[in-house]
């Protein structure tokens, strides 16, 4: 459950001089991508042999027209409701080791989605193995798909987004079984600084069973209600091509990898290896996940 976005990626590609004084200026470059965290983890997941259906808005014009074609390309299955201004907007700057310096994103009202939450998304959510939710939806949409995944035994993951927007909304942490998201977010949500293994106990007590907090190259660390300590796992060394979409893609590999009976430490190693595989790839989904972190399983039904 989540966005459609359009990106815009700006790179550095040099400096230019002109004028008497020889006044420099920057030369940029500019890519489209496919990008949201919705349409990132379908994605990922599809790659990597799961069968997921977005759910989410989407849009009348040519962006929408590619973005769901290249899912439905991968066998992904698409429950959206259309409105004039359903796609996202994500403009990006990356330095030329192609990191961001600065993004800015527009994204449609959430309020417009609430015409899905009905009963096909109950229909949906009563066969899913496991449903992934971007935090900054519809409150509504997020409360019913959580009831129905409670009352068939299916775990809801949350990723949070539009913190910007919206606030933390820490009081939507019950709704979740799993929460995955990055150490500044954990540090809005639980309203004070600490390291990813604290802070991942901190929001672990307020409603998850299991949260996993990421901080970049320092790796990651998840706690769960099993155990009495979080684990922390190190990110995989390599080089960064571009670092849009690693946290999307360590979330559908920790997501699968539970789904498929790894023990939490395990799944937080795939989606380790799927975040370093990204990192090394230009695009925000790599077309090559699945070889490259060995994660499909063949012939999976999941």
């Amino acid at each position: 459950m989540g966005s459609l976005v359009m990106d815009r990626k700006f790179f550095t590609a040099g400096t230019y001089r002109f004028g008497a004084e020889s006044t420099t200026g920057t030369v940029w470059s500019v890519e489209r991508h496919h990008g949201g965290v919705g349409r990132n983890v379908a994605v990922n997941m599809a790659r990597l042999g799961a069968r997921p259906t977005f759910v989410g808005l989407s849009g009348f014009g040519p962006d929408a027209m590619d973005l769901e074609r290249e899912m439905t390309g991968l066998g992904i299955r698409i429950q959206a409701h259309r409105t004039a201004d359903g796609v996202g907007r994500f403009d990006v700057a990356l330095d030329a080791l192609r990191r961001q310096i600065s993004s800015r994103i527009a994204l449609p009202d959430p309020a417009a989605a609430t015409p899905l939450a009905g009963p096909a998304l109950d229909a949906l959510v009563a066969r899913a193995k496991a449903v992934v939710t971007e935090g900054g939806l519809d409150e509504k949409l997020q409360a019913r798909a959580s009831r129905q995944a409670r009352k068939h035994g299916v775990p809801m993951c949350c990723m949070p987004t539009r913190q910007a927007d919206f606030g933390p909304r820490a009081h939507l942490l019950p709704l979740y079984d799993v929460l995955i998201l990055n150490a500044r977010e954990a540090e809005t949500l639980s309203g004070r600084a600490a390291e990813p293994a604290e802070q991942a106990a901190l929001l672990r007590h307020r409603g998850p069973r299991i949260v996993v907090v990421t901080s970049g190259a320092d790796g990651a660390a998840v706690a769960t209600a099993d155990a009495p300590e979080p684990t922390v796992l190190p990110a995989e060394d390599g080089a960064c091509a571009d670092d849009t979409g690693a946290g999307d893609a360590l979330a559908s590999a920790f997501v699968l990898g539970l789904v498929r009976g790894a023990s939490p430490r395990d799944a937080l190693a795939r989606g380790l290896r799927a975040a370093r595989v990204t990192l090394g790839c230009r695009q925000s989904t790599c077309r090559t996940l699945s070889q490259a972190t060995g994660l499909k399983v063949p012939g999976s039904a999941w």
